[in-house]
């Protein structure tokens, strides 16, 4: 059987041999309906690139791709994912090896896993978020080690890497905490249901709030952004006016959250306390500032790193890593 070749694909997609190259080497740069088209021609042809044979077959590419939503590039600056980010790159450059940035959404289907197919990188750091966890099931069984900042919710073949925080024991904390301020009407503002941290903060929240002899209050759902939790905060007080407590599963959400609390006549933390997740900057700049939960960013970012390079390069390592979460007091509570 004949390879297709890469002038195959380009034909076949309607694009010069250049374009195709680019996009199937991982580029971002070329027109969203041009790469689509070698996408799906490439998938569809069966083409796979080699990359140089695998650097002179058994050398190492000195490199690592680094898998994001394409709508963090956007907001650099004071999130989740800029935090992990900043560490990842700190971890790959004490370790001398290359990023590349490999930005993902929900129409990115094979262009990732088959650049990780090509040989071009020795592994990859993917930075889980909403927007891409669909992509988890197409990686399990990724050639190339990957180290996932986030725990996904499928099980994970033998060279997967998993660095996350300790969720459950910081929905422990934040509804301790509220509790301790004296909150007994609490609702939560969760995650996606599709991921396993925010899945993890409701069941820790819930069995504190269960140690104390309290029901726990609605669950509405945000996907960790502003917008959300104002919305979610709506649905909140649509499903439990007389609340006096709300624990955000992250910090966006919750300052979205005091703003339609106060918004709608209610003072924060007179009439209601708010607790968020994560400890970015929003949550310092915040008004009142943000009570939250602290998870080390940085520190995941580099541990995933550290971790995938030394694995890559046939050292002995942890597969798993759960770094604990702190209570941060400010003014919200």
């Amino acid at each position: 059987m004949v390879r297709p070749t890469i002038v195959d694909v380009a034909q076949a997609a309607g694009v010069s041999r250049a374009t195709a190259a680019r996009v199937l080497s991982g580029a971002t740069n070329v027109d969203r309906q041009m790469a689509i088209a070698v996408e799906r021609e490439a998938e569809r042809l069966g083409y796979e690139t080699n990359s140089a044979a695998r650097v002179l077959r058994g050398g190492r590419a000195g490199a690592i791709g680094l898998v994001i939503a394409f709508n963090e590039l956007g907001s650099l600056s004071g999130t989740f994912f800029t935090a992990v980010l900043k560490g990842a790159a700190k971890g790959l450059s004490a370790g001398d090896v290359q990023p590349v940035l490999l930005p993902a959404d929900h129409e990115d289907q094979g262009r990732v896993p088959r650049f990780l197919r090509s040989g071009a990188v020795d592994g990859a750091i993917v930075i889980l978020q909403h927007e891409i966890t669909h992509l988890v099931e197409a990686l399990v069984d990724s050639p190339v080690p990957i180290a996932w900042v986030g725990r996904p919710l499928v099980e994970l073949g033998s060279n997967s890497i998993v660095v996350d925080s300790d969720n459950y024991g910081g929905g422990v904390l934040a509804a301790r905490a509220l509790v301790e301020a004296g909150r007994t009407r609490i609702g939560i503002i969760t995650g996606p249901p599709d991921m396993e941290p925010a899945r993890d903060r409701v069941r820790g929240w819930q069995d504190e709030l269960a140690r104390h002899d309290i029901t726990p209050g609605p669950i509405v759902h945000g996907d960790f952004t502003v917008d959300s939790g104002s919305a979610a905060m709506a649905r909140l007080l649509q499903r439990a006016p007389d609340l006096d407590g709300v624990f955000a599963s992250s910090d966006l959400m919750a300052s979205g959250a005091i703003r339609v609390l106060q918004a709608s006549g209610r003072s924060v933390p007179a009439d209601v306390s708010v607790v968020g997740f994560d400890d970015v900057l929003i949550a310092a700049a915040s008004d009142p500032p943000l009570t939250t939960i602290r998870q080390p960013l940085e520190e995941m970012g580099r541990v995933a790193a550290d971790t995938l390079i030394r694995l890559t390069r046939g050292e002995t390592v942890e597969y798993d890593h759960v770094l604990p979460t702190t209570l941060v007091r400010r003014e919200s509570l």
